[in-house]
């Protein structure tokens, strides 16, 4: 590998229809393409449905794919995000991705009847045609909320009715870190924590016993201080760094375009290369 590839950028955080994004995995990989990254890992939220067509995607835009997921655990009342990269063993995890898929749907139906009971009628033909092939979830209710008129705008719909501790919120099914962990080592993915902000400073070390291999220290979430901290942290503990735009396809939900935040193509490459697989058992 030529020492120019590896400063060129890449974004290692991205989202499409297969869960809350805008664009399709083809559309995300075009618009990647035409912003002249290197390379591009999509991520999307307890799913691995729409790497196939972005892989390809890929192959047509000569534009380097890396399969990724994103999960959601919990630790107390904490939300904690957990990237796995490249996994070699994707069926591995597939019959829990598909029950976390499950819950999506009976979550949705809880928000459904808050919002209903708020005199908000927004009705489970709607989300589910929203969602389109993904599994409905709060992004894709807040969509329908503006398309409605009952909020101006995404924000508003988060902060007043979709938002923790706000009167339409339906807390998810709570996936623990380790176990988290340990499903994407199932997978030989490799383990990073996702936007960690600033809650995650006191939780690495705990992570790091449960197998976690990198911090997302390039975020749009992230203060210039936050990145400057992961950064240290990560090469104190010896954990990879990884960085992206958590690209969405709203403006207002996450700043920025595709490759609008990104990281060097040498931090992709030390993804490739790291170890892979531990002997955690999934409770």
């Amino acid at each position: 590998m030529s020492r120019e590839k590896l400063h060129l950028p890449v974004d290692l955080h991205l989202h499409s229809t297969a869960s809350d994004g805008a664009l399709t995995p083809k559309q995300l990989i075009a618009r990647a393409a035409g912003a002249g990254l290197a390379a591009v890992a999509l991520t999307d939220h307890d799913t691995l449905e729409g790497i196939e067509e972005a892989l390809e995607a890929g192959r047509s835009y000569n534009l380097e794919v890396i399969p990724g997921v994103e999960l959601s655990s919990f630790t107390g009342e904490e939300e904690i995000h957990l990237l796995g990269y490249d996994p070699l063993f994707p069926e591995r995890i597939s019959e829990v991705l598909e029950e976390l898929r499950r819950e999506r749907y009976r979550r949705m139906e809880k928000m459904l009847l808050r919002l209903r009971r708020l005199g908000f009628h927004i009705t489970n033909a709607e989300i589910i045609s929203e969602a389109g092939a993904a599994a409905p979830g709060r992004l894709h209710l807040a969509r329908l909320m503006v398309k409605r008129g009952y909020t101006p705008n995404l924000k508003t719909a988060f902060s007043q009715y979709l938002s923790r501790g706000r009167p339409a919120y339906v807390p998810r099914t709570k996936l623990d870190p380790a176990r988290a962990i340990s499903l994407l080592h199932r997978a030989e993915a490799v383990p990073v924590l996702a936007h960690p902000g600033a809650s995650g400073r006191k939780l690495i070390r705990h992570l790091l016993t449960l197998g976690l291999r990198g911090i997302e220290a390039v975020h749009p979430d992230h203060t210039p201080e936050m990145v400057r901290y992961y950064r240290h942290q990560a090469q104190k503990l010896g954990l990879l760094v990884t960085g992206g735009s958590d690209y969405h396809g709203d403006r207002v939900y996450r700043a920025g375009n595709i490759g609008a935040i990104t990281v060097p193509y040498r931090c992709l490459a030390a993804i490739k290369k790291a170890p892979r697989g531990l002997s955690f058992k999934i409770q």
